[in-house]
């Protein structure tokens, strides 16, 4: 019987010296000796917003990927304003890092461009000869201009009809803004051909506007300018005060040693100011994150000092404290609290890695 007995215990103490090692590591205990599994996680999480509103300009960066600080994470591309007629700039009203509306709302616009063909003539056909011909008036078509003492002469054409009044855009030539113009229908300046008579009056000059903050002006009073021409760009924000005359205002800047969580924008985006594009982790900020069985959870407090071990890399033990335990367990039924740890990372060690914390 003794014989039997003793078989039967050293069976059991065999099965479990083989078991053992299988047995889960995440909360075995051994008198008052805790051992727990945890894995690093990241202290904080941040979300880092868009600076101005606009479009992404390509990049390359992905999650995971180590940014250091004062680098660009993503950048936006501005606005720009073209000029849409030939001319010279007559005023520029705004300078980088102003506002666009308050110069439109002073002036009227940002740039003003006088046009190259200046001047019009408004008439009525009552002034020209009378025939079927001369009253048949149709936008579009061309005319020839002369002055009244016949010095000066220059192209135009007819832009408006309004029964017998019309207007003529002024093409070149050298009219004298202060003389009396006669108009033809015929280069030969017969006066069967003529038209009417009239008096140049000047085009209001062309005015580039927009909402938002100058970035940059591309252009100076003075400056010939032809349509497609770049004249300024600005984003469609009223920025603060001290981001209206930074040269990185469209930039999206890395504030600390970072590692991207998320990119939550596709390339080539709309983005809005303010709207979150990148969830990020400062970089060394780290935890560890374990799960405690409810039997063993009363033996740890905040505060508790323990070890841990890096097991798969090789490091000696590192210090660490107990910095919080969650009140809620698991949905199991052995359920498990999760136990967080402050610790200082070494070199090598990243967000994901496990150890073990040893609690004595």
């Amino acid at each position: 019987m003794k014989k039997a007995i003793f078989g039967l215990w050293a069976f059991c103490l065999a099965l479990f010296l083989c078991l053992a090692p299988w047995m889960p590591a995440y909360a075995q205990t051994a008198g008052k000796d805790i051992i727990i599994s945890a894995q690093v996680i990241a202290k904080e999480e941040w979300a880092l917003k868009a600076p101005v509103s606009g479009n992404l300009l390509p990049h390359l960066l992905r999650e995971g990927e180590a940014v250091p600080a004062g680098a660009t994470l993503l950048d936006i591309q501005p606005k720009s304003v073209y000029a849409d007629v030939e001319g010279t700039v007559a005023a520029v009203y705004a300078q980088p890092g102003d506002s666009a509306d308050g110069a439109a709302a002073r002036f009227g616009s940002v740039i003003a461009i006088e046009h190259a063909n200046r001047y019009e003539i408004h008439a009525n056909y009552y002034t020209g000869y009378n025939s079927v011909a001369n009253r048949t008036l149709l936008v579009g078509t061309p005319v020839y201009l002369l002055s009244v003492n016949e010095k000066h002469s220059a192209q135009g054409l007819i832009t408006s009809v309004s029964g017998p009044n019309f207007t003529v855009a002024v093409m070149g030539g050298d009219l004298v803004f202060t003389e009396r113009v006669k108009i033809y229908r015929d280069p030969s300046y017969e006066d069967k051909y003529r038209l009417a008579r009239g008096d140049l009056s000047a085009v209001a000059p062309a005015l580039a506007s927009a909402s938002g903050t100058i970035l940059s002006i591309a252009v100076k009073p003075g400056d010939p300018v032809k349509p497609g021409d770049l004249l300024f760009t600005y984003v469609p924000d009223a920025l603060e005060a001290e981001r209206r005359y930074s040269p990185g205002t469209t930039r999206l800047i890395a504030p600390a040693d970072l590692i991207v969580h998320q990119v939550l924008v596709s390339q080539g985006a709309s983005v809005q100011k303010d709207q979150t594009l990148i969830t990020a982790y400062p970089a060394g900020q780290y935890q560890l994150l374990g799960r405690v069985e409810e039997g063993d959870v009363g033996s740890l407090a905040q505060g508790d000092r323990v070890n841990v071990r890096f097991e798969e890399l090789g490091l000696p033990p590192i210090p660490a404290v107990v910095a919080s335990i969650s009140l809620l367990g698991s949905e199991e039924d052995i359920s498990r609290f999760a136990v967080y740890f402050d610790f200082e990372a070494p070199k090598g060690v990243w967000i994901g890695m496990h150890a073990t914390v040893e609690l004595n």
